[in-house]
């Protein structure tokens, strides 16, 4: 658990206890009171509250997972489109590799943790790879496949991309966190109402019944939002094809830029043996 975990419960632990405080002011309970039918309807509650919170968190946990699956894809796309430009002639291998370079590059730097507002207006390297292959006819049969492939591809990324960048926004509808927050606060109110021989057993009762609220609600939180703290999707796959591209090819940044990313200045790398 990270810091951030830590004072989120501890929050909520510190907000409860406060409230059994003014709970305990304003009602006096009776010395002698029975707990049987407040803990059937206790009972009740909780375990309405605790199937939803699990199917949200299994939910929550699938959309993880696919993303997961799908920067995999994504990025299992992309290093099938350079290994496929590696059969082209240089005039055309290098402007596209460059463009794999940027696209990859406007991922990690800009994409990655992008307002939800905003994701739809940011630019993405793929329509301008697949103009620069409807600038070029292909010579052979051979370079027209390639084409044909790496079209797919691109097409596939798109798709992908699209559905990396809907992550960026909750996955989980406005009304549902408000039933689990509502849901939290009944389950801890109602706790007041059992009698307990002591109040500090009480108020350890309350710690533990709280800080488990406060532990699966910062977890259906880090999971819903899978680019920020330290249980973040790793951007990983998309920094090996950037250090996979300079490896071999030494990039001219500020010519590049100068000429829009169309025709980039790229000079292989001559390895000694």
């Amino acid at each position: 658990m990270n810091i951030y975990s830590i004072l989120l419960v501890g929050t909520f632990v510190l907000l409860a206890q406060i409230g059994l405080y003014v709970f305990n002011l304003i009602y006096r309970q009776p010395a002698k009171q029975g707990n049987e039918v407040a803990g059937i309807m206790f009972g009740g509650i909780s375990m309405i509250y605790s199937l939803v919170l699990a199917f949200v968190i299994v939910a929550v946990w699938e959309n993880y997972e696919g993303l997961n699956k799908t920067i995999e894809n994504e990025t299992d796309k992309i290093n099938s489109i350079m290994a496929h430009t590696s059969t082209l002639p240089d005039s055309l291998k290098t402007p596209l590799n460059f463009a794999l370079y940027n696209y990859c590059n406007q991922v990690v730097k800009q994409e990655w943790r992008m307002k939800a507002a905003n994701e739809q207006d940011q630019p993405s390297a793929i329509p301008g790879l697949r103009m620069m292959l409807l600038k070029h006819h292909p010579a052979d049969k051979m370079q027209e496949g390639v084409f044909n492939v790496i079209d797919l591809d691109l097409s596939a990324i798109s798709d992908l991309r699209r559905d990396r960048l809907s992550h960026n926004r909750s996955q989980v509808p406005p009304i549902v966190w408000l039933i689990l927050k509502i849901g939290s606060v009944m389950l801890v109110v109602f706790s007041y109402f059992f009698n307990v021989p002591s109040q500090n057993l009480k108020r350890i009762y309350l710690f533990f019944l709280s800080s488990f609220i406060g532990m699966c609600m910062f977890l259906l939180y880090t999971l819903d939002h899978p680019f920020n703290g330290s249980s973040a999707i790793s951007y990983l796959p998309y920094n090996n094809i950037i250090r996979e591209l300079k490896q071999y090819y030494v990039f001219d940044i500020d010519q590049a830029v100068e000429k829009k990313y169309t025709e980039i200045p790229i000079r292989p790398i001559i390895k000694k043996h």
